[in-house]
C-alpha cells in the first residue's frame, strides 16, 4: 500500500560527511571559511598592533590597541551569523567554541617573545591576578559567536529534540545575558560604576531589565514559562560565579542577590510575551484601545527597552568611574557606597609639568591639627603621595604606587606602602576593567606629637635575581630621631617599566576625565568626610639624572578628577569643606608647601598652588 505523501529521506551522519567532503568549489570555499574564521581576523589585528609597538609608532599602536576588543567581538559575531546558515547548530557551536579556545591559546600561551635592542618584550596577554582573565575573554567571544546560531535554532520550535530542549533553552538565555550585560556587570563586580550622570543605566541592568529578552529566547526554545523564568535566575548565578574571584575592596556584592527575584520576574515577563499567559490566568478582553494591544506589540516594546539599555553599555564604555586608594586591611569596613561600590573623599595636588620618567619620588607630611577622637571607629585620615608606571609591552595594564601616613582613631599612625595593578576594559584585560592590590607593607608609629614631620620615599633600585639584573621598588620613611628606614620592598613582574611617570599625560587638564592623567599626586583622603583637621605636605620632589629636584608647579585636583591613568583615580569623590593655603594663595608660605584644612570652603579643580 503506497502512502499519499512521500516520506522525506533521512540522511545518516556518514552520508552527510560524504556530501560535505566532496571537493566541489562550494565545499572548498566552505572548508576555507571554517578553517580561517573567526580566529584569523583577531590574530592578524593583534600582530599588526604589536608590530607598531615594536617599530615605535605609538600613535598607530594605541589607536589600534583601543579597538582590539571590538575586532574580536565583531569577528565572532559576524561569523556566528554565517555559521548559523552554513552548519547544523551543534556543529556551528562546537566550531565557534574551538575557535575561542584557539584564540585563547594564541594570545595567552603560544605567543612569541621579542627582544628588540636586547630588551625582552613578551607579546602574551596578561592572565590577571586570578589567572582566569583569558578564559573570560574566550568566553565572551564564544557567546558573541554562539548567540546567532542559537537564535536561529530557537526558530525551529517544536522541531528541536525535546530531550535537550530545556537545557539548551537555559543555556541560550545565559549566553544572551552575557552578551547584553557583560561590560556593566563585570565592571560592577570589579568595583566600577558609571559616572553619576549615567548611574541610572547601570541600576536598570543590575535589577535585571535585560532579562526580558532572555526570557523571550528561552521560552521560544523551551516552550515553557518555567524555563523562561529559570533562565533569568540561572544567568545571575552564572555571571556571579564567573566574576566572584576578581577583587573588589570595600564592595558589598551581596546587594546584587537581593535582585535575584526581579531577574526571574523580568525573564518571566519576557516569556509571557512570547507564549502568552496560561489558560487558567487568561485575562478578559479589555475595553477600548487597551483591548487592541497585542502581545506581539508588548514584546516589541520590551525588546526595544532592552536594546536601548544594552546598546548604551557600548556607547558609554568611556564613562566608567573606577578608583583605588588603600589596603582594606587597614580599615576593613566599607565606607559610603554607591550601588554597592566605595568612593572615598580625596583632595590633593598634581605636578603641573610635562611628563618625566624618573626613578624616585619623595614627600614630607605633617598633621599639624588632627584630633583622633573625632574619627569614627572605622574611619581614618590619610596623607601621602601616589604615582604611576606602565608595563613594557601590552596596552591597558598599568600600575599605581602609594606611600601614605594613616591616622587611626586609637591615635596610632600607620606608614603604608602599596602597589595596585589595574587594567582597562580592552582585550588584554579580558574585556573588562579590574583592579588588584598586589603588594602592601606597613609599619606602626606611636609618636608623642602628631605634628612631627614624616618624610616618605619610593625608589626603583637595581637588584640581581638568579644572576639576572632586575629592579625592585623600595619604600622608606624618616622622622625626628629616626634615620631613613626601609619598610617595604617589592620585586614586580619583569614586564613593568622600571621607572615612575610624573607630570601630565594625555592632553590639557580641561579635557578630563578622558583627556588627561595626573601621573604624580599628593593629597589627603579619608573613608568618610571628617571635620576638624589640618595637614601640610611639603617638598614634593623627584630624582632626575641623579639629582633631586623640587616640583616647581602644583595645582589642585579633587577626587572626581584625580586620574592617575586615563581611567583610574585616587579616591573617587571630592572632599567637601576642605580649603588649601599655598604660596600663590598666601605669599607668607614657602613655594613647596600646601596646607589642607577642613574650614567649610571647597577648592576648585586646577587652582594653582605655587
Amino acid at each position: 500500500m503506497t502512502r499519499g505523501k512521500t516520506q522525506k529521506r533521512r540522511f545518516s551522519f556518514v552520508d552527510q560527511m560524504t556530501s560535505f567532503i566532496r571537493l566541489t568549489p562550494k565545499n572548498i570555499l566552505r572548508i576555507i571559511l571554517l578553517v580561517v574564521f573567526p580566529w584569523l581576523p583577531p590574530y592578524l589585528f593583534e600582530k599588526t598592533d604589536f608590530y607598531f609597538h615594536l617599530t615605535h609608532q605609538p600613535d598607530w599602536y594605541y589607536n589600534l590597541s583601543g579597538n582590539r576588543l571590538f575586532v574580536d567581538m565583531a569577528s565572532f559575531a559576524v561569523w556566528g551569523i554565517v555559521a548559523a546558515y552554513l552548519l547544523r547548530p551543534r556543529w556551528a557551536v562546537i566550531q565557534i567554541a574551538l575557535n575561542a579556545l584557539l584564540v585563547w591559546f594564541l594570545f595567552y600561551v603560544a605567543c612569541p617573545i621579542y627582544a628588540p635592542g636586547g630588551v625582552w618584550q613578551p607579546e602574551c596577554y596578561y592572565a590577571g591576578p586570578d589567572g582566569l582573565v583569558g578564559f573570560r575573554l574566550a568566553g565572551i567571544m564564544f557567546c558573541y559567536g554562539a548567540l546567532p546560531v542559537l537564535v536561529r535554532a530557537a526558530s525551529k520550535g517544536d522541531a528541536l529534540d525535546h530531550r535537550i530542549r530545556p537545557a539548551l533553552a537555559v543555556l541560550s538565555g545565559v549566553i544572551l545575558s552575557v552578551v547584553m550585560i557583560w561590560y556593566p556587570l563585570s565592571a560592577w563586580f570589579s568595583g566600577v560604576t558609571y559616572l553619576p550622570l549615567f548611574l541610572t543605566f547601570q541600576t536598570v541592568l543590575l535589577i535585571g531589565v535585560p532579562q526580558i529578552a532572555t526570557g523571550i529566547l528561552a521560552a521560544r526554545m523551551g516552550r515553557s514559562l518555567k524555563i523562561g523564568a529559570t533562565s533569568g535566575i540561572v544567568s545571575l548565578l552564572f555571571m556571579s560565579a564567573v566574576f566572584w574571584t576578581p577583587e573588589c575592596p570595600g564592595c558589598d556584592r551581596s546587594s546584587l542577590y537581593l535582585f535575584a527575584p526581579s531577574w526571574g520576574i523580568f525573564a518571566l515577563a519576557g516569556s509571557i510575551t512570547e507564549l502568552g499567559l496560561p489558560s487558567l490566568l487568561r485575562l478578559p478582553k479589555m475595553p477600548g484601545w487597551w483591548g487592541a494591544i497585542r502581545m506581539e506589540d508588548v514584546r516589541r516594546v520590551g525588546l526595544a527597552l532592552v536594546l536601548t539599555v544594552s546598546i548604551w553599555t557600548l556607547v558609554a564604555r568611556d564613562f566608567w568611574d573606577p578608583s583605588v586608594l588603600y589596603a582594606s586591611s587597614i580599615s576593613s569596613n566599607p565606607g559610603e557606597l554607591t550601588l554597592g561600590q566605595p568612593f572615598y573623599p580625596y583632595v590633593g595636588a598634581y605636578y603641573d609639568s610635562s611628563q618625566y620618567r624618573i626613578c624616585c619620588v619623595e614627600i614630607g607630611v605633617s598633621m599639624s591639627m588632627a584630633n583622633p577622637r573625632i574619627l569614627a571607629p572605622d574611619n581614618f585620615l590619610m596623607v601621602g603621595m601616589g604615582v604611576q608606571s606602565p608595563n613594557c609591552c601590552v596596552d591597558g595594564w598599568d600600575f599605581g604606587w602609594r606611600a601614605d601616613v594613616f591616622l587611626l582613631p586609637n591615635s596610632s599612625m600607620i606608614i603604608s606602602g602599596s602597589s595596585w595593578e589595574t587594567c582597562d576594559g580592552n582585550a588584554n584585560c579580558g574585556g573588562y576593567m579590574w583592579e588588584h592590590l598586589w603588594y602592601h607593607s606597613q609599619t606602626i608609629l606611636n609618636p608623642q606629637n602628631l605634628s612631627t614631620p614624616i618624610y616618605l620615599q619610593m625608589k626603583w633600585e637595581p637588584v640581581t635575581v638568579d644572576g639576572q639584573p632586575r629592579s625592585l621598588v623600595n619604600w622608606y620613611y624618616n622622622t625626628t630621631g629616626v634615620a631613613w628606614t626601609k619598610f617595604g620592598s617589592f620585586l614586580p613582574d619583569r614586564r613593568l617599566g622600571t621607572y615612575f611617570d610624573i607630570g601630565l599625560s594625555g592632553g590639557p587638564a580641561s579635557e578630563i576625565p578622558q583627556g588627561s592623567a595626573f601621573l604624580y599626586q599628593f593629597g589627603v583622603a579619608s573613608k568618610r568626610p571628617v571635620s576638624g583637621w589640618s595637614v601640610s605636605l611639603f617638598n614634593p620632589s623627584f630624582q632626575y639624572l641623579g639629582t633631586w629636584r623640587t616640583m616647581e608647579r602644583a595645582n589642585i585636583v579633587q577626587g572626581d578628577f584625580s586620574y592617575w591613568k586615563v581611567n583610574y583615580r585616587w579616591g573617587g569623590r571630592p572632599y567637601p569643606g576642605v580649603t588649601a593655603r599655598a604660596n600663590l594663595l598666601d605669599s607668607s608660605l614657602p613655594v613647596d608647601t600646601v596646607t589642607f584644612s577642613y574650614t567649610g570652603g571647597t577648592m576648585k579643580d586646577f587652582t594653582p598652588l605655587w
